[in-house]
């Protein structure tokens, strides 16, 4: 159930800490417009004030990494997006008083790790701090944000989750009218050797890992172990587990070395397979049909997942009279 509520969390809660821990920069002039005098705040919940900094501070994040996917915004996408933003930081603060009123005050030691993980992505202390510089935060605004964050957990455990449940007839009737869900595709297990070739390397670069992948397998011919010969020579990091890949589908993988797994018998070895990565030997451990998942292997996770919409429903329930008995004021939209 609290696996559940982070997932939702991580929809509704649009917090600074987040951005953070999903390592988004913001720019300098971002950095530099957040130490400008705000002339008015993005919103205010029940006297307490949304700056026009966080609010900025989580669109930046927003447009990053929507960047990342390709996806550029239209003008009616950004009004969109920018009430979802807004909305979502007046939903956390709406959460956050309610977590004050019930006396939740956070989990200071499970905090002081999340920081601590943190710091851990950086290399130097040093560049931990240019980081915090840079997005013109301290570790002490990092913790606050996480300590809400942490009593709005508490909070939703407390008063949404308790008491939820759910029951054999409606996972069952999930899993019927959901069937499509819980198909598996035709899958392949299979171990490689690869003979990395770089896009630049010169025809005598070529014909020499060419040479040394049709010697490996003469010696396979021969005989030898396939995950033998993975593992001394294979420049794929599956090196380490003797050349395994595991099951993958159609698509997981480049088209030319796809097709000759799914073309292999159960322990049969490729002929040279070569892609952009350099030149591939192939061999195909198990092979497994498409088939619909047991509902047995899927009923936890079904579970969950109900549990997941009962209690954001609850939350949604809270949220909507809330703000109807909340003093609130938005800045428009147009004007952030």
């Amino acid at each position: 159930m609290k696996e559940a509520w982070k997932r939702f969390r991580s929809v509704l809660i649009l917090a600074m800490a987040l951005c953070l821990a999903g390592s988004v920069p913001a720019t300098a002039a971002q950095a530099a417009k957040d130490k400008e005098p705000e002339k008015k705040p993005a919103a205010t919940v029940n006297g307490k004030t949304i700056t026009r900094a966080q609010f900025d501070r989580q669109m930046n994040g927003v447009r990053q990494r929507l960047l990342q996917s390709g996806h550029l915004l239209s003008d009616v996408e950004l009004r969109d997006v920018k009430t979802r933003v807004l909305e979502s930081l007046i939903d956390r603060e709406l959460l956050y008083q309610e977590s004050q009123k019930r006396g939740f005050k956070g989990d200071a030691q499970a905090v002081d790790g999340q920081i601590a993980q943190f710091k851990q992505r950086f290399e130097t202390p040093e560049a931990y701090q240019q980081a915090l510089k840079s997005m013109n935060l301290t570790e002490n605004s990092i913790r606050d944000e996480l300590l809400k964050n942490s009593a709005i957990d508490q909070m939703v455990q407390d008063r949404f989750a308790k008491g939820i449940t759910v029951s054999d007839e409606e996972t069952k009737a999930f899993y019927k009218d959901r069937h499509d869900l819980f198909e598996r595709p035709e899958r392949v297990h299979a171990r490689h050797i690869l003979v990395s070739v770089k896009p630049d390397a010169s025809p005598d670069d070529k014909k020499a890992a060419r040479q040394k992948i049709d010697d490996l397998k003469a010696r396979l011919k021969k005989g030898e172990d396939f995950a033998a010969l993975a593992g001394a020579n294979s420049d794929c990091p599956s090196k380490e587990r003797g050349g395994d890949l595991g099951f993958f589908a159609r698509g997981q993988m480049v088209k030319p070395f796809e097709d000759a797994a799914f073309s292999l018998a159960p322990g049969a070895v490729s002929d040279v397979v070569e892609t952009d990565f350099g030149y591939h030997l192939i061999q195909v451990v198990e092979k497994k049909p498409q088939e619909t998942v047991p509902y047995e292997e899927v009923q936890p996770t079904i579970t969950e997942h109900l549990q997941k919409q009962k209690m954001q429903q609850k939350v949604e329930e809270f949220l909507t009279q809330a703000k109807k008995d909340a003093k609130i004021t938005r800045t428009a939209v147009d004007e952030l």
